[in-house]
């Protein structure tokens, strides 16, 4: 008897089917041609399926051999098997198993298929993205990079800028035109309404900041430093409230020649830029990349603004944002408000909000969510002193603040200056018979960890990154910091990253996943008392044409995050030494509240330092220098004293 074919594909069923057919959420996904985490997206009704997946889904899943399982038991679980031998379909005939190995020889050709063209397309485009990289790269003569992003990044929002304008104004052009249309045919007015560009998420660009105008007639004269900075203005004058910030005069005053500029103009003037990848637009994932390769170029400066793919791709995979509010308070260029779109498959279900300290970087984020389609709230301050957004709770909080900030100073980051009354030192009320969190003076993380705690909202869910000795540092206020939040309950899971993920500095760094629904809310279970340990240090290979910073595979990164949703939402994943263990809080106490997943997991404990080396070195040659000094000193003394000794 065939499965009859459902009405409409449903969490429900696309779970059922699977177990049914003894699938687990990789080989369907592979089947399909999806990561494991949208599968579970899909099963738990967090996500949808895009019509286009709906014919390989039901290929992958409906076997007319086996019957179609029941939506639920009377616990409301999905049935996974048939409960007794009588209740099991009957043994397949050979004709009719070999059709359905034929049938899934066929899903896995199909789903290969996919999966090569996917990686065709990846290829490409990694290809294209580093030609133009390179094609840049040659126009930037003797100027430095921190300030060749200042020239180039402006210029490629320009493009996008008109780009998406004369796009919706085609698509207006043609419902105009469609008789079958009722809403807009022959309605000319709409072409100038906007309204009709502002649903879109466009700007109408006046007819002289059009790239048209800009590459055809400004890019021919001498005159196009200050004709560009005059593209600026009018776009400032037409946009006070949106863009009056963001563009300011640039090209003027800056050391590039006319030349350049304009072969600059020319090179973001190709037609590959109106193509799209995977349904984003190409110059989206440009300007990602050039922002990557600028802060690569820039050592430890670059290190202020960009967070490596691997790191904000497993961390969003873990938190899974599709609805509510995202904030970062040090959002550097965007990477977390882009990916979490991306995730949330740009559904406009995710409001974002974001501080940064430094101006130009603050733009660098807002042009880079304009480029992807959506806007934020991103408040320009200092994060310690001035919060932006206080008394506000986000549902997900992604960030990666600058490692050990203020380690360097001879007075520190400014723990002095945050008070003690400042509500972001208590996890809780304030008073309430309790006194306030130390801050450690010797840098701002524990500031940070306390920050994050303090935003987050009841069945919420926070990740971000910290060096790898804050799991550990024994130092009175980093400890106390560190037991009071296992102790509230918030720790709900820690990964200690691979080394080398970074291109700017050398510390090793781990991932904090704190949870305020850890009581069983959202969907998820009770878990209170428990904090998943994981240890990916052997995980992550170079980068190609790297010999020094590395990268997480597709499929690392889907490791790590699978084992933190099993643990959220089905059980305590199986202990696997070396990589994955489960621990109460008995254990870490005895621990002394020492966080480094290798105590837990059984793999190797390397108690990492808080600073490289390199870092380190100076300060320990002048402290060793001061001892030789006192040593001499001492020596002298001693030798005058043996001259005075009398023997005779």
């Amino acid at each position: 008897m065939s499965t009859p074919e459902p009405a409409e594909i449903t969490p429900t069923w696309i779970k059922a089917r699977r177990k049914a057919l003894g699938l687990n959420q990789r080989k369907l996904a592979d089947a399909v041609g999806v990561s494991q985490g949208t599968v579970s997206s899909w099963e738990t009704g967090r996500a949808a399926p895009s019509p286009e997946l709906h014919p390989k889904l039901r290929e992958a899943l409906e076997d007319d051999q086996l019957p179609l399982p029941p939506a639920s038991t009377a616990g409301g679980e999905t049935s996974a098997a048939p409960s007794s031998a009588k209740d099991r379909p009957k043994r397949r005939s050979r004709k009719r198993k070999a059709s359905a190995e034929s049938g899934d020889a066929t899903t896995a050709a199909t789903a290969s298929k996919a999966k090569a063209t996917a990686s065709k397309e990846d290829a490409d485009l990694s290809a294209l993205l580093a030609e133009l990289w390179q094609a840049a790269v040659t126009m930037r003569g003797s100027i430095e990079p921190s300030d060749y992003k200042r020239y180039v990044l402006p210029i490629i929002f320009l493009r996008f800028l008109s780009l998406r304008y004369t796009r919706r104004r085609a698509a207006l052009e043609a419902m105009v035109a469609d008789p079958q249309n009722a809403d807009y045919y022959e309605m000319d007015f709409v072409l100038d309404d906007p309204d009709e560009y502002r649903k879109a998420g466009v700007f109408i660009v006046p007819e002289g900041a059009r790239w048209d105008h800009i590459s055809k007639t400004l890019a021919t004269r001498d005159t196009i430093k200050s004709d560009l900075d005059g593209v600026l203005k009018l776009l400032r004058d037409t946009y006070t409230d949106r863009l009056a910030d963001l563009l300011p005069p640039t090209y003027a005053g800056s050391n590039m020649s006319p030349g350049d500029l304009t072969r600059l103009i020319n090179l973001f003037s190709k037609p590959v830029f109106e193509q799209q990848h995977r349904g984003e637009d190409i110059l989206g994932r440009v300007y990602e990349y050039f922002i990557g390769e600028f802060a690569a170029s820039e050592g430890k400066r670059g290190g202020e603004y960009f967070t490596p793919v691997s790191i904000v791709r497993t961390l969003v995979e873990m938190i899974e944002p599709t609805a509510g509010t995202v904030y970062d308070p040090c959002c550097g260029s965007g990477s977390m408000f882009v990916q979490s779109d991306r995730f949330a498959r740009h559904s406009r279900a995710l409001s974002f909000y974001g501080q940064e300290t430094k101006d130009f970087t603050r733009r660098l984020c807002r042009m880079n969510l304009f480029i992807h389609g959506f806007d934020g709230e991103i408040a320009l301050g200092n994060t310690y002193f001035t919060p932006a957004h206080r008394g506000q709770a986000f549902d997900h909080i992604l960030a990666n603040p600058p490692f050990n900030d203020g380690s360097k100073g001879r007075e520190g980051w400014g723990a002095d200056d945050v008070p003690n009354k400042d509500a972001r030192r208590f996890l809780g009320a304030v008073g309430a018979g309790k006194d306030a969190l130390p801050l450690s003076a010797r840098n701002a993380n524990t500031m940070w960890m306390l920050h994050i705690a303090h935003h987050l909202a009841d069945g919420g869910l926070a990740g971000f990154v910290m060096a790898t000795g804050e799991l550990s540092n024994n130092e009175t206020a980093r400890r106390e910091v560190r037991e009071a939040l296992v102790r509230a309950d918030l720790v709900d899971c820690i990964v200690q990253m691979p080394g080398q993920l970074f291109a700017n500095t050398q510390i090793p760094c781990a991932l904090w996943l704190l949870s305020k629904r850890r009581g069983g809310t959202k969907g998820e279970r009770a878990r209170k008392g428990r904090v998943l340990f994981v240890d990916a240090r052997q995980m992550g290979a170079l980068i190609a044409g790297s010999r020094k910073q590395k990268e997480l595979a597709d499929g690392e990164i889907a490791r790590i995050a699978g084992v933190y949703r099993q643990f959220r939402r089905e059980g305590e994943p199986e202990a696997e030494p070396g990589f994955v263990a489960v621990a109460g809080l008995a254990e870490i106490e005895k621990h002394r509240f020492a966080l480094t997943p290798g105590r837990y997991v059984g793999a190797a404990i390397e108690e990492d330092d808080d600073e490289p080396f390199e870092e380190r070195f100076p300060a320990l040659k002048a402290k060793l220098l001061a001892q030789f000094e006192e040593a001499a000193k001492l020596e002298k003394r001693i030798r005058a004293g043996l001259e005075r000794v009398d023997v005779g």
